[in-house]
């Protein structure tokens, strides 16, 4: 492509909100229009290839797709593609990671919320499942009390997300900050056997609860199966156990990884917190949906089933 047609194609917004947008969300201090900003975009992917030649090329062909907009790249990409900032990622959305050892620890939980807090400072947005952590009442030996649960524990991811992405809250005469800052985009995700799952369905009705997360319950297979055949008139399945592993069993700190499925395969006990009707935990979800528009639900052990890298991982969570 010529000097001469890269002039010639040019991107205009059809509208003035598409412009506030980028303008705020998306542009560098050092682009004057959306052209600028594709061209960033464009050399920086483009610098990838060895040779000058091909990296003036591939520019060029990136520079055309992007241009009116026939194609557009992730939020983050647009944002940080071809600037100066080193701290900042180029993907929208991250799932993180746990502790192999002794997890739901308060180390262990610290070390999950250090990396939520990097990966936010980072601009990606975070999803976890946070049925690894006992549930609320668990007794902890080490020190003679009670756990306050895995939805208490939220909350502080959720103010962590609070902090991190809320800038200084004062007008920036810095030319080359950000307008804004990308807010937290969260998931927090329980499965429906934790016995902190009806906690977790109702938590955002308190305002200001959980403000900084979409939250989702992992519907599992076996359990959506029992929803079935209730609703068929199959009322001997109307009963659902809330379960989690036995945290004084010896091989708990090594081996409990939040799969309550591998965990039970190995023959290790788990301990009954609590019996519910399947209809009626149910209909607490959609009730709650109804009037709130959340939680939302996953269905985790079908998407495993047909993830096409279910040979080497496991999916555990999504965002949002």
């Amino acid at each position: 492509m010529t000097q001469e047609l890269i002039e010639q194609n040019q991107t205009t917004f059809q509208d003035s909100f598409s412009e506030e947008v980028w303008r705020t969300t998306y542009k560098n201090y050092k682009d004057e229009s959306v052209n600028d900003t594709f061209r960033r975009v464009a050399r920086h992917i483009a610098s990838a290839e060895i040779t000058e030649e091909k990296q003036k090329y591939w520019g060029d062909q990136f520079y055309d797709l992007l241009t009116d907009f026939k194609g557009v790249s992730g939020g983050r990409i647009t944002a940080n593609a071809g600037t100066e900032w080193e701290g900042v990622t180029f993907a929208n959305c991250y799932v993180g990671g746990i502790p192999d050892y002794n997890l739901d620890s308060l180390e262990g939980i610290y070390q999950v919320l250090v990396e939520q807090a990097k990966t936010l400072k980072s601009e990606g947005g975070w999803g976890m499942d946070f049925s690894w952590i006992r549930p609320r009442g668990s007794f902890l030996a080490g020190i003679g009390v009670e756990s306050p649960g895995a939805v208490r524990f939220m909350e502080l991811f959720d103010k962590s997300s609070e902090i991190v992405t809320s800038g200084s809250g004062k007008k920036n005469n810095n030319k080359k900050s950000k307008e804004k800052i990308r807010k937290g985009a969260q998931m927090g995700v329980m499965s429906v056997w934790h016995p902190d799952i009806i906690e977790f369905i109702t938590a955002k009705q308190t305002p200001g609860r959980l403000s900084k997360f979409n939250i989702s319950v992992n519907c599992t297979e076996d359990f959506m199966q029992k929803v079935t055949a209730v609703e068929a008139g199959d009322t001997s399945q109307d009963e659902w156990n809330l379960v989690f592993p036995d945290t004084s069993f010896e091989k708990y700190k090594a081996e409990w990884n939040g799969d309550l499925n591998s965990w039970k395969q190995k023959g290790y006990p788990v301990v009954v917190h609590n019996t519910v009707k399947v209809s009626w935990l149910w209909n607490l979800i959609m009730e709650s949906t109804y009037n709130r528009n959340e939680p939302g639900v996953l269905f985790l052990d079908r998407a495993n089933e047909y993830a096409p890298l279910n040979y080497a991982e496991t999916i555990i969570a999504t965002n949002p």
